[in-house]
């Protein structure tokens, strides 16, 4: 892996230890329909495609309404749950996140986050975990249509950086999102805070590494 010119971060899980927060929401959510939505399935399946893709697949799969109003009824109410879980949460970013993302600065590598959750709510888990100043860009699930595991948020996050996908590298923690990567043809770094490394090897990430402390990322800068 050459030193790239650009890195792609996704956000819950791989920057922020808050990937629990959304499985938390939409877990109190789709109990209200009596389903229990369980921290495997969150993780295995519906990790980075966002809330109404999962709102749609869950209620489908359960034999429940799945209308498109009931659809956006499942997304708001999820929307509003995780809002207020992430309002009164203290949130930590991955051990070692903050020094890479400076050595990364200082070597003249740009910075962007590509994440399948909203603007508003990435602002304010960057500011709340004390990384946002690294961050001038952000491509939210709002400017692509089709959410991970399809490559379109990481493909953008590399031409708003003004580079051709092959030289950035995507950071990652879901099977999905590495899909995206291997999907862009994009060069993928997977973070295990959320699956094994063997499995995220096998979905397509050149690397896994438990947090950026890991030495071999040094490489990145060579």
């Amino acid at each position: 892996m050459t030193k790239p010119k650009g890195l792609i971060f996704d956000l819950d899980g791989t920057l922020t230890l808050t990937q629990n927060l959304h499985y938390q929401a939409l877990h109190a959510v789709f109990e209200k329909y009596g389903i229990d939505y369980t921290q495997k399935e969150d993780q295995e399946k519906y990790s980075g495609k966002g809330s109404k893709y999962t709102c749609e697949q869950i209620l489908k799969t359960s034999g429940k309404d799945s209308s498109a109003t009931e659809i956006e009824k499942c997304a708001a109410a999820k929307k509003e749950a995780y809002d207020k879980i992430i309002e009164k949460s203290q949130i930590n970013p991955v051990p070692g996140v903050g020094e890479f993302l400076k050595k990364a600065r200082d070597a003249g590598i740009k910075l962007i986050v590509a994440t399948g959750n909203k603007l508003e709510a990435t602002r304010l888990l960057l500011d709340k975990a004390g990384i946002g100043a690294f961050f001038k860009d952000i491509v939210s699930q709002e400017a692509v249509k089709n959410q991970k595991p399809f490559p379109d948020i990481f493909l953008l996050a590399a031409e708003k950086m003004g580079f051709k996908p092959e030289e950035c590298v995507v950071f990652e923690d879901a099977i999905n999102g590495v899909t995206a990567a291997k999907a862009g043809k994009i060069p993928c770094v997977a973070i295990t805070t959320g699956s094994p490394a063997e499995e995220l090897i096998k979905a397509g990430a050149e690397m896994a590494v438990a947090d950026y402390n890991d030495p071999k990322l040094l490489k990145l800068f060579n």
